[in-house]
């Protein structure tokens, strides 16, 4: 008869012949289905053009230039390479090990069929090209995808579809204007109303054209002022002015007259005669005079031609891409009127009446 220490024995060889069966079929199992990379055959380096399609229609086109990224459809307009870089770290790293479909009739419900996506991702390497179909979220910060000519879906771990953003401006650096308000020393501004001219005093930036019994309503300053300094592109469109762009006769122009700063060389430091002599100074004075900063006056003007499907075609004088913004921008501009600038007879004489004057 078995002693209960015979019986304990048995049991835990039991146990252990169950896990090592377990372990057996696994191992055989990985085996058999090999885990590779989404991309077997391609490294970041070897990736030298990244097309991408929204389910819209949007795409976004992106190259290798140099040492960096561009856009080759905007004349080599300079892309965020770090952005880039990144997001083709995130795809080279995606594997096979996670099989979630392997029948075309959930391709539509993962969102990764030829023609139910999110992205559609085409990779080029000399002239190799590899494609995938990004789909929805199958939890955070994962991706249903699938290679091109395959069936099979992975969840794919580390990315989202939204991480490929077709917005151009989400890729590249879009201050297209960017000056300080306080440096803006006049504006004038000419549209089809006419010509409006805007300097700046002790009282801030004005409208100089009032006739003598004229108010000032400086209701719409502020917003000239903004949108004469500070301008976002939406995308580049190139370096050359094509003729869609209506900017050989400009519907709108902003000349900003602006102070910039003057760089000077640091002051040499003083040698040690001169640092003896200074602190026998009579005054025992151990305080530094900051030399007054030095401006020089500068020019630009900002070129406003046709609207667009998406916007408003724009020129600065600063800047060597023509670019698109947004008709906001645009209609600051051109909606200008004198009557925006000056107060109406009756609101002046009311608001006279009402101060006791």
């Amino acid at each position: 008869m078995w002693s209960r220490s015979n019986v304990l024995l048995v049991v835990v060889l039991l146990v252990q012949l169950v896990l090592l069966a377990i372990a057996v079929l696994t191992s055989a199992g990985e085996q058999a289905r090999a885990i590779e990379l989404i991309l077997p055959n391609m490294t970041v380096a070897d990736i030298d053009r990244l097309h991408f399609t929204d389910d819209l229609g949007n795409e976004v086109t992106v190259a290798r230039k140099g040492d960096g990224w561009a856009l080759p459809g905007a004349d080599d307009f300079p892309v965020d390479g770090d952005k880039v870089e990144a997001i083709l770290d995130k795809i080279a790293g995606l594997d096979t090990r996670r099989l979630v479909a392997t029948n075309q009739a959930n391709f539509a419900r993962l969102e990764v069929g030829e023609a139910d996506f999110r992205r559609k991702i085409t990779l080029g390497r000399n002239d190799a090209s590899a494609v995938l179909y990004l789909g929805g979220s199958g939890g955070a910060d994962t991706v249903y995808l699938r290679r091109a000519g395959e069936d099979n879906v992975y969840l794919g771990l580390g990315l989202n579809s939204w991480e490929l953003s077709t917005q151009i401006s989400t890729w590249i650096d879009s201050s297209y204007v960017s000056l300080a308000q306080d440096d803006a020393l006049a504006i004038n501004v000419q549209n089809a109303n006419g010509n409006f001219h805007f300097t700046r005093t002790d009282d801030g930036m004005i409208y100089t054209d009032l006739g003598a019994d004229e108010a000032y309503d400086d209701t719409k300053t502020p917003i000239i002022l903004r949108n004469a300094t500070t301008i976002r592109l939406l995308e580049p469109l190139g370096l050359g002015a094509l003729d869609e762009y209506e900017l050989a006769d400009p519907r709108v122009t902003v000349e900003v007259r602006y102070r910039k700063l003057v760089e000077v060389d640091e002051p040499a430091e003083a040698d040690a005669a001169d640092e003896s002599a200074a602190s026998d100074d009579e005054s025992g004075a151990d305080e530094t005079l900051d030399a007054e900063p030095a401006y020089r006056e500068e020019t630009y003007t900002l070129s406003f031609g046709a609207e667009l499907e998406d916007g408003v075609a724009l020129k600065s004088s600063d800047a060597e891409y023509h670019v698109l913004v947004r008709d906001t921008v645009f209609n600051a501009f051109n909606d200008l009127s004198r009557a925006d600038l000056v107060k109406a007879p009756e609101a002046e004489d009311a608001s006279t009446a009402e101060s006791g004057g």
